[in-house]
């Protein structure tokens, strides 16, 4: 009986944003695959939540604290990957700026921050990736909502897509360099299954031989709180 269906155990996943949203969900889901998770988020009590969760849950989890805006902190993060396991097998990173502001009110500011938060934390992933994954693996980015239709947000995910397919093309042969689009935001691990599903999906064994790609992922949207309430009612 197979017992690695997807390719994961004994893996070292490093999975950014993992203190909160998709990343805590997805750094749950490669602890419950079989991976050994490095839990990054700029919160170091955060990380160190979910690293005890996963471990709760029968999974090996380490956390660092990192922004992986920051160069250095990205640089510190890889070194100690290296010093701690000698071996990086996969990279998930989950994008995290947000913008609610409408486009003719963005400020310069706001605007670097969601390049910094965004763009180039990819950028500084992905070349680090190049040197830690040269011996194979994967790198899946999560890319912001496609409901986010502000233009600045567009401008975003448009340069993500672009490191994607960049990126897949210099990257040796045997590292898979993929990207996944939500629907939406994260509203919980009963509502964003899809989303998983398709990041575990692209970091098996599976999708061996699939890169440069970007998945849609349409995600069920959660009940309004008239309709939570009326079901919290109805439980026994």
């Amino acid at each position: 009986m197979e017992t690695d269906p997807l390719g994961l155990a004994k893996r070292v996943v490093l999975v950014t944003g993992a203190g909160r949203g998709y990343g805590r969900q997805l750094a749950h889901a490669y602890g419950a695959a079989g991976a050994t998770v490095i839990a990054v988020d700029p919160d170091v009590e955060l990380a160190t939540q979910v690293a005890s969760e996963v471990e709760e849950r029968g999974g090996g989890a380490i956390p660092i604290r990192g922004d992986l805006a920051v160069s250095l902190d990205v640089t510190t993060t890889f070194e100690k990957i290296d010093e701690l396991f000698g071996v990086l097998d996969g990279i998930v990173h989950v994008t995290s700026a947000d913008s609610q502001t409408p486009f003719t009110e963005l400020l310069e500011a706001e605007w670097h921050e969601l390049l910094n938060a965004d763009v180039k934390s990819s950028w500084l992933v992905l070349q680090h990736g190049l040197k830690y994954l040269a011996g194979g693996g994967f790198v899946v980015l999560v890319l912001p909502p496609s409901k986010r239709v502000e233009p600045h947000v567009a401008a975003v995910r448009g340069a993500l897509l672009g490191l994607i397919q960049g990126a897949s093309a210099v990257f040796p042969e045997e590292v898979r360099v993929n990207g996944v689009i939500p629907s939406r935001d994260p509203a919980g691990e009963a509502y964003d299954r899809p989303l998983v599903q398709a990041v575990l999906g692209l970091g098996s064994e599976v999708s061996r031989g699939i890169h440069g790609e970007t998945v849609h992922v349409r995600l069920p949207e959660p009940p309004t709180p008239p309709e939570l309430y009326d079901l919290l009612a109805d439980l026994p």
